[in-house]
């Protein structure tokens, strides 16, 4: 056998110039069977090839030897890890079929925004809690839907026009919230920890989008601000939808349930609607240069921002904030300045008039002067006749008095009254050259935490408001519940068959030791955490509390088209006197007092006046006006060690249930979820199958596994040392039980109570992983993902074009207390 090997490797290497001699292949021993049959036809067969063939069959076998070899080489050869064992490298990815960019930069941005998980979260949550009491007593909630339209209408509410007439009008008719449950379900697969590339496809949300409003996106190049304002206004419109339909079955809940006991109200009271995180409020008002008077105040609720990037090189963002705030204009007609002039001028010539309808004007105009006339507007409503005989003033004076030449300057402030919780910035690069619309490339330097104020002059005056409103809620529903129920006694509440019984037995006497209770429901409290005496001075923390909206009406969250707050439509709101339904030196109406009580209710002012905001994602456009590429930048989550080398990702997730069905009305939900206990899940970061962990372990290294816990940034203390820009350290205040439930699961008993009688403080010191610190950013373009550095994301300045800050509830302490 080896005598043929031999001569066909003599066959190959020297091809046809050697001579074979038959007589030494007719030697081959026999017993080799069919090996003999095959070695020979291969001989033959080669030998009747030509040396062209022979060369060619050598090269051809070459070939293929060579791809099936890099083929099956991973299987035989040693090979590298297939997963990254950090858990930061990778994220989600969109696919890009068409012109998809600018929708998959947008929720790309969503997905960095931790008070938009949480607002989701808790809306979701109570909107399925609503619908389960809707269920459980049998409500018909499209004849509630009707009922509210209807008293809308014939109480003329100028609400009705918003919920009936605007683009929301069939949306506005179904018990469904199908935005929120889109963007929850597409935001939560954004964020699940990946150890590979991902991507998906955008289109799923943008379809519930087009079914909302019966309507298709076309294929073309869309403008990244539209959508992201489209999709804020339908969320909003959501959240009021829910809000307001909470508050009426509330104060109608006698028409749809026989008899309603207090357990049922306490039921309704304990769903709490959050507001929407991007909502804020703007104040514009004119102030007069020569004397002071302000305008009549115009608010305007905004969900996003839009400031013009100016027609020079380069800027910065807080310098076009602050101009945005304030504008000059000359040769304003002041009526405040008209009314005094012409005072002093009839003073001074004391004449007497005998005009009796130019009397009659002279008396009225100082009786203004003389009656509160500091909080007299200088744009204020008068009387058509005696506003044209003040502009038309005319009379002999002694040093010309001509009233067209009463004009002064005037500055339009516009001031952010209500800094929302997540502040989004838009960036308009539209320049008009006198042709046609171009792309301005203005360098707008940008920075990575950004400051807001209210005004010390505004921010008393709405703390008056926020105060006469705090305990005129809970005063609202007792009243409804003394009004809709014979007891407040729970122990008291009796089964109608019982009580019928009681009648025809013993005459309608009622049973005093009735033993059926109701369950009470526990109101969920957010923990509030007491500051240390050693916490670098921060201002207070500005997270929203939750409260009830029972008596919030249908006058909160206005949209952002609208250029005044409407008038409320709540039926019981408490009237104020007349001195203190201003604002800044400015009268404003009972309408606009209610509504600014209903947007201040729940917010909370810092004693500092100075709201906190650090960048979470940042979208930049290249190209022309019409035509570019959207990309996002956004900040990674918080994933962290403990001492025990485990890894946590303390930034919270959508955290809906699975198995609950995304297109359905509701269901149920819980709440808890400040509680770390009832809101943690393990995820292993080598995958869910059992071949990746098994791959993990042929690695050479145990499986890394992170542990989400959805912890309040609130609960979040940064340790700053001294020299180090980013803070690496921090303490997670929480009960070591919530921190440790994340992980309870995969540690026996024994081991996890040793590991809690070894942690006594509540307080637990983590430390980021080290490639959070050096790149604490992705940049997204559709499916290609790179992590950046900070300093990689402020240098965009000449494409930067939406910005998202978010208000910052970590407390920072000095590491000398903690060392």
């Amino acid at each position: 056998m080896s005598d043929i090997w031999n001569q066909i490797r003599l066959l190959i290497v020297s091809g046809s110039n050697i001579n074979i001699n038959k007589n030494n292949l007719q030697t081959i021993p026999k017993g080799s069977g069919s090996n003999t049959g095959i070695i020979d036809s291969i001989v033959n067969y080669w030998h009747s090839l030509t040396l062209r063939k022979q060369r060619l069959l050598i090269l051809q076998s070459s070939i293929v030897f060579s791809v099936v070899y890099y083929i099956l080489s991973p299987s035989i050869t040693s090979q590298p890890p297939m997963f990254s064992k950090r858990p930061d490298k990778y994220t989600t990815g969109f696919i890009n079929l068409r012109n998809d960019c600018f929708a998959n930069s947008s929720l790309q941005a969503y997905s960095s925004l931790p008070g938009l998980t949480d607002y989701l979260n808790k809306f979701i949550n109570n909107f399925q809690k609503l619908n389960q009491f809707i269920i459980d007593n049998k409500i018909n909630i499209h004849q509630v839907i009707e009922d509210k339209l209807t008293i809308y209408k014939e109480s003329n509410k100028k609400d009705h026009h918003s919920e009936s007439s605007s683009k929301f009008k069939n949306s506005n008719t179904k018990f469904s919230i199908p935005l929120h449950f889109a963007l929850a379900e597409i935001i939560k697969k954004l964020q699940e920890t990946q150890l590979s590339s991902r991507t998906i496809s955008v289109w799923t949300f943008l379809h519930c989008l087009e079914s909302i409003f019966n309507a298709k996106i076309s294929r073309s190049q869309h403008d990244a601000h539209e959508l992201t304002q489209l999709i804020n206004e339908t969320l909003e419109n959501e959240n009021l939808k829910i809000m307001k339909l909470l508050s009426f079955i509330i104060k109608h809940l006698h028409k749809y349930i026989n008899n309603p006991n207090p357990h049922e109200y306490d039921l309704l009271q304990s769903i709490i609607i959050p507001e929407f995180p991007f909502g804020g409020l703007l104040l514009s008002q004119f102030q007069c240069a020569k004397c002071n008077g302000v305008s009549t105040p115009k608010f305007s609720p905004f969900t996003m921002i839009t400031i013009h990037a100016p027609e020079k090189l380069s800027c910065e963002l807080d310098t076009l904030i602050e101009q945005n705030e304030s504008e000059t204009i000359d040769g304003y007609n002041c009526l405040k300045c008209r009314i005094d002039a012409i005072v002093q001028n009839e003073k001074l010539l004391n004449r007497t008039i005998t005009d009796e309808d130019e009397l009659n004007h002279i008396n009225e105009i100082k009786k203004i002067f003389g009656e509160n006339f500091k909080t007299f507007c200088i744009n204020e409503d008068l009387p058509t006749l005696l506003e044209t005989y003040i502009n038309q003033y005319q009379t002999q004076t002694l040093n010309g008095f001509q009233i067209s030449q009463i004009t002064s300057t005037v500055i339009k402030k516009t001031q952010i009254l209500k800094p929302p919780r997540i502040f989004g910035i838009h960036l308009s690069r539209s320049s008009f050259n006198g042709v046609d619309i171009t792309r301005n490339s203005c360098h707008v330097s940008f920075k990575d935490n950004l400051n807001l104020s209210i005004g010390k002059e505004y921010r008393d005056r709405l703390k008056d408001f926020q105060d006469s409103i705090n305990n005129q809620e809970q005063v609202e529903f007792n009243e409804i519940k003394s009004t809709n129920v014979l007891t407040h006694d729970l122990n008291d509440v009796e089964d109608e068959d019982v009580q019928r019984e009681d009648i025809d037995e013993k005459g309608n006497e009622e049973n005093e030791e009735d033993e059926e209770e109701e369950e009470e429901v526990d109101d969920v409290d957010a923990d509030s955490n007491t500051s240390s005496t050693d916490e670098i001075p921060e201002g207070d923390e500005d997270k929203e509390d939750d409260s009830n909206p029972s008596s919030r009406g249908t006058s909160v969250g206005s949209k952002t088209s609208q250029t005044t707050i409407p008038h409320s439509s709540s039926t019981t709101a408490t009237s104020a006197d007349s001195t203190s339904k201003t604002i800044n030196n400015a009268p404003i109406s009972t309408a606009q007092e209610d509504d600014l009580r209903d947007h201040f209710k729940k917010f909370k002012f810092n004693d500092n006046d100075i709201y906190k905001y650090k960048l979470k994602a940042m979208i930049r456009h290249q190209g022309s006006h019409t035509q570019g590429h959207y990309e996002c930048y956004k900040r990674k989550p918080l994933y962290a060690k403990d001492k025990d080398g485990n890894i946590f990702k303390l930034t919270p997730e959508i955290n809906i249930d699975d198995d609950y069905d995304l297109t359905a009305n509701g269901g149920d939900g819980d709440e808890n979820s400040s509680t770390l206990m009832n809101n943690t899940t393990s995820i292993k970061t080598t995958g869910s199958t059992p071949m990746k962990r098994r791959l993990s372990s042929i690695m050479g290294s145990k499986p890394s596994i992170i542990y989400q816990t959805n912890t309040e940034e609130s609960n979040i203390e940064e340790i700053i040392n001294s020299g180090l820009a980013t803070p690496a350290e921090f303490l997670v205040h929480e009960s070591v039980n919530h921190i440790d439930a994340a992980f309870a699961s995969s540690l026996t008993e024994d081991a996890f109570n040793k590991k809690q009688s070894d942690q006594a403080s509540s307080k637990v010191k983590m430390k980021k992983i080290p490639s959070i610190i050096k790149n604490p950013y992705w940049r997204i373009s559709d499916s290609n993902v790179i992590e950046v550095s900070k300093r990689q994301v402020l240098v965009e300045t000449s494409s930067v074009y939406m910005i998202y800050y978010e208000r910052v509830e970590r407390k920072q302490i000095k590491s000398r207390h903690h060392s």
